[in-house]
């Protein structure tokens, strides 16, 4: 079976690009990661949640103050990260 997205690619909500690919993500638990995008056309700026596909390239991990990484899609992997880390703590606790 092809995979027609191998690369996480992602379609701009602010205007009309499609395709774009993500320039950093975070795993999220082992089988999901977190993908930071800004579109090469408008530079908007957005994260996605994917669950992990065997055989596709996952993206590098942002690094802070970086020439390569764009700070804004930076902070909001890490934020969107840090929610779905205690998203998954507060469904485990003991609703009791």
């Amino acid at each position: 079976m092809t995979d027609h997205n191998p690369l996480y690619g992602d379609a701009c909500q602010a205007c009309p690009t499609y395709d774009v690919l993500p320039e950093s993500a975070l795993r999220d638990g082992a089988e999901a990661i977190i993908a930071g995008y800004r579109c090469p056309n408008c530079r908007s700026t957005w994260t996605c949640g994917w669950q992990i596909v065997p055989g596709r390239a996952i993206p590098p991990e942002p690094v802070v103050d970086s020439p390569i990484f764009h700070n804004q899609v930076t902070a909001q992997v890490h934020e969107l990260a840090a929610i779905a880390r205690a998203r998954k703590h507060l469904s485990r606790e003991d609703p009791s």
